[in-house]
């Protein structure tokens, strides 16, 4: 990884990203300071006057309630309204802001360049916001941006609690994945289907899908595998995290889990989930690889770089005869090749082009943010017959709404997640258990944002939500430790 970072440093393309994935809290607080535009921010960087003992308690008592409230809002996600949800949310952030007036850095403790990054996104949907043709109603698209990126703010102090927090959350979700998919189960053994409109009439009844849908509203199979990606991804990390003698029974369990996950994923029939298994396995094994390889604390397991190889050719020979056994998964898969002639991916094609002379006419700011915003000026340049709510691609969806700044500024965040995530795989500050928590978020990062290439079910809270808490527990575990703090502690980690 040495080398690795040594030659995305020194990359013409890569290189100013990286430097900025490995730019502190402290040094932003620094840039800050010294600037005279970001003068009106300094007090938010400012030590509370009493940072007494009373002062400490409340800032963990406040802690101590947002996380029961973040745990309370992803049990909400399965089965609760959008109204129920954005509710809570409000609440949750209405007392990090009050908490944030009291307290100050007590309560988040500094500024990460993801926060930036974020904030800057939030920026440009403003900006787009203010030049829309169609202020009302981009105004009402805003403030269901906002709701989402009020859930970040949340999850970033919950994630600040420390790691045990985040590995509770991610437990959390592994259960509720776990219960959709053992609901998916009694769903597909009943044959109890969801809307029709959900299948290909093209396509022979015989070999069409029984697509379980859960408890997820409305009934849509698309919407449950966009649920259940990150929860595979938190049960998967978690089943490696416990991988130890005294905690094997939480190994097990976690690994049952994401098998379990990954079958009700598959049995949803969703193209984009599909694409997703493959973008997380991917993942997963790229990262686990690396620290079985190269973590110190692992190399005297001789045993564990063949096991990951026999595992990683099992995994592929189990999904190539999975898929040629089943006629209807076969039939599944195929169509995503099938372009025209298939129903749905040839609606998906005429949409895409709509969205795409949008973004022409709209290259800077965009249209605005909101599928109403996206509904008004659509039907301006829908091919008849195809009317649409989004543009069934997030990033196509973003350049709609926000145009090329906001892509950008959106690409760019996840890029730096990746390259922070792998820059932390060798950090000395983190554990191994830690180095794992990394690599799962980030698959669920990237897993999530495939499925988004190809729908905007993205967009739903109970998805949305998850994608930022995921987001804001990579940025506070990957955040770099300043250079002095690390020396300082090198003396007695030697002495012990």
């Amino acid at each position: 990884m040495t080398l690795l970072k040594a030659a995305l440093e020194h990359s013409w393309l890569l290189g100013p990203w990286t430097r900025l994935a490995q730019t502190s809290g402290l040094q932003i607080a620094g840039w800050i300071e010294r600037s005279r535009l970001m003068a009106p921010c300094r007090v938010l960087l400012a030590s509370p006057k009493d940072s007494n003992k009373q002062f400490q308690r409340f800032g963990a008592t406040v802690r101590w309630m947002l996380t029961l409230g973040v745990l309370g809002l992803f049990v909400l996600l399965s089965f609760s309204s959008t109204g129920i949800i954005g509710g809570l949310t409000g609440l949750l952030f209405g007392i990090v802001l009050a908490a944030a007036l009291l307290l100050r850095p007590a309560i988040l403790s500094r500024l990460t360049i993801i926060d930036v990054l974020v904030g800057l996104f939030l920026g440009s949907a403003i900006i787009s916001t203010a030049f829309s043709s169609f202020l009302p109603t981009s105004v009402i698209g805003l403030a269901k941006m906002l709701t989402f990126i009020a859930g970040y703010i949340v999850f970033r102090v919950v994630s600040e609690s420390g790691s045990s927090t985040i590995t509770a959350a991610l437990g959390l979700l592994a259960l509720i994945g776990l219960g959709e998919s053992l609901i998916g189960f009694y769903q597909y053994a009943n044959h109890i289907q969801p809307l029709a409109t959900w299948s290909d009439q093209s396509i022979n009844p015989e070999l069409q899908m029984s697509r379980i849908f859960g408890t997820l509203q409305p009934s849509n199979p698309n919407l449950l595998a966009g649920f259940l990606i990150p929860g595979f991804a938190a049960a998967c990390s978690l089943g490696l995290m416990f991988a130890r003698p005294k905690t094997w029974l939480l190994s097990a369990i976690g690994l049952a889990a994401s098998a379990a996950i990954l079958i009700a994923l598959v049995l949803t029939g969703s193209r984009g989930g599909f694409l997703a298994i493959g973008t997380m396995f991917i993942c997963l094994f790229a990262f686990l690889g690396h620290l079985i390889w190269y973590n110190p604390s692992l190399r005297n397991f001789k045993w564990m770089k063949p096991a990951w190889l026999i595992i990683l050719v099992v995994s592929l020979l189990t999904v190539g005869g999975g898929v040629m056994r089943s006629e209807k998964i076969r039939t599944r898969v195929l169509s995503m090749f099938a372009m025209r002639e298939d129903s749905s991916i040839s609606y998906r094609l005429n949409v895409y082009n709509s969205a795409r002379q949008m973004v022409r006419d709209n290259p800077i700011v965009g249209i605005g943010p909101g599928n109403g915003t996206f509904k008004l000026v659509y039907g301006l340049y829908m091919v008849p017959g195809y009317n649409a709510l989004g543009a069934y691609s997030v990033p196509l969806e973003i350049a709609v709404e926000q145009g090329v700044i906001g892509l950008v500024i959106f690409l760019s965040l996840l890029l730096v997640l990746m390259l922070r995530a792998f820059l932390a795989l060798d950090a000395p500050h983190l554990t191994l258990q830690q180095k794992i928590l990394i690599g799962g978020l980030l698959t669920g990062i990237l897993g999530s944002f495939m499925y988004g290439i190809f729908d905007t079910i993205w967009y739903r809270p109970s998805v949305n939500l998850l994608f930022w808490f995921m987001v804001a527990a990579l940025a506070t575990l990957t955040e770099p430790r300043p250079a002095a703090s690390l020396s300082a502690k090198e003396p007695s980690r030697h002495a012990a």
